[in-house]
């Protein structure tokens, strides 16, 4: 009986107490509820829809690095006849003429041979890839920047291809410098280059 009469007690003491101001605010705090609730769920469901989109574009994005190497080989076809092995064709003579890039890489000679042996090839065609990714690295070093952006600049072509110009140039020196033939960079290249 305590019970039930505490209980009318409280009631009636909470109603009493409620104003409209009361109300009205109680009403807002379940509205928030309910709607944070709800965005919540929308959420959710947003998250889902990414989730599939995201399974969707999985075999786009494995289909990049083939991509890119297609796109390289087209790059590199501009400035090199596909001769075996590659050579520069007249575009790419002329830019390391004008490029002056030759003086670039007599200077850092010694120590692109030494990157390149850091790498150990096992073969010429592996010295070959290797080298145009060393040369290629010159272009992070402070003291070859201006040097290279002025050849790239004199010659209308972007760094990277002077770059691949002064590897190609290079690279028979190399090969022969590692103890490699020249002509077995086709034996080893794979078999789509």
């Amino acid at each position: 009986m305590y019970l039930i009469f505490s209980n009318i007690i409280i009631n009636h003491l909470f109603l009493a107490v409620m104003t409209t101001q009361n109300w009205i605010a109680l009403a807002g705090v379940i509205l928030a509820v309910f709607g944070i609730i709800f965005a919540g769920g929308r959420l959710f469901e947003r998250i889902g829809n990414i989730k599939e989109e995201i399974n969707e574009l999985k075999p786009d994005v494995k289909m990049i690095p083939l991509i890119k190497e297609r796109v390289d080989v087209l790059w590199a076809d501009r400035f090199t006849s596909s001769n075996s092995p590659v050579v520069l064709n007249e575009r790419g003579l002329k830019i390391l003429k004008e490029s002056k890039i030759e003086t670039l890489t007599n200077e850092y000679y010694a120590e692109i041979i030494m990157q390149v042996k850091e790498l150990t090839p096992q073969n010429a065609y592996q010295a070959q890839e290797i080298l145009i990714e060393v040369v290629k690295n010159l272009k992070n070093r402070d003291n070859c920047k201006a040097k290279l952006e002025e050849a790239a600049f004199v010659t209308g072509v972007d760094v990277d291809t002077v770059l691949l110009v002064a590897a190609i140039n290079i690279r028979d020196k190399i090969i022969e410098d590692l103890q490699f033939k020249i002509g077995d960079i086709d034996k080893f290249a794979p078999p789509n280059k």
